[in-house]
């Protein structure tokens, strides 16, 4: 009777770690240009993230969280201007560059891993988008698009940005 329990538990386990990759963030509508953006709550959804982490050099490390409704989550480790924790609210036509870039490049076609174990000095990145309901995250080390590095750029290109805020560290913000 433990067994079939304990085998039921897992079969439970496993079903509420499914991969499936729907999320109800970013919809597209008759036009391919225009995109909906729904204002949900604090609270909300994940549009689009990077996590850039340490390698055995100066790479930057930071995180960066943009949600469906505009805000953005910012939390600089290392090798950064802005160290700490900062947010900040885009406009609709930034968060759209997101998804134009990603379609433009095909991120949702690409691998979800590129790496090399045997090389061990090199940042891995992680990044993220949702598109049409649909999640893709793609992690990198090694032998990837460059293409990528197109997406990866509209995160760092926020970083100049003059809106920023500092705020308190948050786990949430934290990788």
């Amino acid at each position: 009777m433990k067994t079939h329990l304990l085998i039921f538990s897992l079969f439970l386990l496993l079903l509420s770690c499914n991969t499936n990759k729907q999320a109800s963030i970013v919809t597209t509508s008759t036009t391919e240009s225009e995109y909906k953006f729904e204002n949900i709550s604090e609270n909300d959804s994940l549009f689009a993230s990077i996590n850039k982490e340490a390698c055995f050099g100066k790479c930057p490390v930071y995180s960066m969280k943009i949600y469906n409704s505009g805000n953005v989550r910012y939390h600089g480790k290392n090798f950064v201007e802005k160290e700490g924790s900062f947010s900040m609210v885009l406009e609709k036509d930034q968060m759209r560059s997101f998804v134009e870039k990603a379609k433009e490049i095909k991120y949702m076609e690409m691998d979800d891993t590129y790496d090399n174990r045997n090389i061990t000095d090199l940042p891995s990145i992680k990044s993220s988008i949702v598109i049409d309901k649909t999640r893709k995250s793609i992690k990198r080390r090694f032998g990837y698009p460059k293409e990528i590095l197109e997406f990866e750029k509209l995160f760092d290109d926020l970083l100049t940005s003059e809106k920023w805020v500092k705020t308190k560290t948050s786990e949430k913000d934290k990788f």
